[in-house]
């Protein structure tokens, strides 16, 4: 593991994009959100990602050049079609119009479908909550969860993000529906490390703290056990309805995953007085969620998003960690 400086690390990604027939602005844009999503600590849906992403440029089903369109809109509703381009990209713009639509009614709604993966589902919250709005959005995946009490994967890890502005930074929770992510999983993986809790099951069916078995059998354990499950479906669902997209049964028929379905709801607080004083309401809300005794006086209880923005802040000044295996396959992408 060593560490290279932010711009550096976007300036390699932004010249790979742009070999792969990316615009200047798209190429910018992408390498930006890898590079910042690696900075905050999150490689597995940053620069550890990058390569799969390569791959699925190549076979064709991530389309460098293509935006999404608008294929139906009523008041606080629209319905978009990615068009199977860059999910990052895509995320990006939906995220903005539905701010967009919020500040006109008060809430905003946009379901998306036929995008790809978007990598860290909380960079669009943070977005969002940064220019002072309340923000929900997830995802539906392939198949890599299994119904509670079943063996088969049968729904996904549907990522879900919820964020709330607030000063000096914003609550934002950004969790995959499984105990850990697939990213995360691979991360333990190579790394050769037990997972700090229970994950998943084995290969004997077996509750298990090995990232590579859990991995290999895709029976990776639900957030909540049947709550989760349950949860997942309901997800999966609601996106696939919205917009009209494809379900987790469709996406897991084919062999890798491409054409999700999303969605992407802003809530302006500004609208009928709702923001008056609620940033206060929020600081005595955190005080008393931390001002607790600690089970363990090694650890610190923080509010989603508070030990991330600590993390980003460190590797800003001492520069980016990344695995000498993932910089050497992105260098070899370059060359």
């Amino acid at each position: 593991m060593f560490r290279i400086p932010f711009d550096e690390l976007v300036q390699q990604l932004r010249t790979i994009l742009l070999q792969r027939e990316f615009s200047e602005e798209d190429a910018l844009l992408c390498a930006t959100i890898f590079a910042e999503n690696t900075l905050c600590g999150v490689a597995s849906h940053g620069i550890n990602r990058f390569p799969v992403l390569d791959k699925l440029i190549s076979l064709g089903l991530v389309k460098p050049s293509v935006s999404p369109t608008l294929v139906t809109s009523f008041n606080a509703l629209e319905v978009w079609n990615g068009n199977y381009g860059m999910g990052m990209k895509n995320a990006w713009l939906m995220t903005d119009r539905a701010m967009e639509l919020a500040e006109k009614f008060g809430i905003g709604c946009v379901a998306l479908r036929d995008t790809n993966h978007w990598m860290r589902a909380g960079t669009y919250g943070w977005k969002a909550a940064e220019k002072g709005f309340i923000f929900i959005c997830w995802t539906n995946t392939i198949a890599n969860l299994p119904p509670w009490g079943g063996k088969q994967a049968r729904t996904g890890n549907n990522p879900l993000v919820f964020a709330v502005p607030h000063k000096p930074r914003p609550v934002v929770i950004d969790m995959a529906l499984s105990q850990f992510s697939y990213g995360k999983l691979s991360s333990y993986r190579r790394a050769g490390k037990p997972l700090p809790f229970v994950g998943g099951y084995d290969s004997k069916g077996e509750l298990s703290t090995d990232a590579g078995e859990i991995y290999s059998t895709f029976r990776a354990l639900p957030i909540g056990l049947w709550k989760g499950a349950g949860l997942s479906l309901l997800l999966d669902l609601v996106a696939a309805v919205l917009s009209g997209g494809q379900t987790t049964k469709k996406l897991s028929e084919a062999e890798h995953e491409s054409g999700l379905s999303q969605v992407f709801i802003a809530i302006d607080p500004k609208h009928g007085g709702i923001a008056d004083g609620y940033n206060a309401m929020i600081e005595e809300t955190l005080e008393y969620y931390k001002n607790v005794e600690l089970m363990n006086e090694d650890e610190l209880v923080v509010y989603p998003g508070e030990r991330l923005m600590k993390t980003r802040e460190e590797n800003l000044w001492l520069g980016i960690p990344v695995e000498e295996e993932i910089w050497e396959k992105v260098l070899r992408m370059r060359d």
